[in-house]
């Protein structure tokens, strides 16, 4: 999870340096506390998580306001999840972005993941475009040596 923070963290840093009138600060810090909740609930499998998002959230943002104690992080965590602003979004898909470079990565190692690479890829278009940001992006990926193609 840390690995994953972090990588999604520095996407965030490069991506909304790119995108005028951003708050990278705000940007970074969501996308850094956006796993915050999984560290007292696990990483539940994606067809789960989607099929109970909602009360999902609700459990972890229960955990994270019972066991944080700087009301600053909890309220970063609540925006993100809340999906509040711009900022939240972009971490948003720089989540997407870092399980994409992930995917990649493991592709080359051998391991079979097409489908999720696929699915990501698409993650990353559809969200992308929601925020008008699909030219930095797919600049970004591009020098990542990444390409999505729908």
């Amino acid at each position: 999870m840390a690995e994953h923070s972090f990588l999604a963290t520095y996407i965030c840093l490069e991506l909304s340096s790119r995108i005028q009138g951003v708050d990278f600060a705000k940007a970074t810090l969501y996308a850094l506390l956006h796993d915050l909740g999984e560290a007292f609930t696990g990483d539940l499998m994606k067809p789960i998580a989607e099929k109970f998002a909602e009360s999902v959230e609700q459990l972890e943002l229960s955990m994270v306001s019972r066991n944080i104690d700087n009301q600053l992080i909890v309220e970063l965590y609540k925006r993100f999840i809340q999906q509040s602003d711009f900022e939240a979004k972009l971490a948003k898909l720089c989540n997407y972005v870092a399980t994409l470079v992930v995917g990649v990565e493991y592709k080359t190692l051998g391991y079979g993941v097409d489908d999720t690479i696929r699915n990501t890829c698409s993650e990353v278009e559809e969200t992308s475009k929601r925020l008008k940001v699909e030219s930095e992006v797919k600049h970004f990926l591009s020098e990542l040596r990444i390409e999505c193609s729908s």
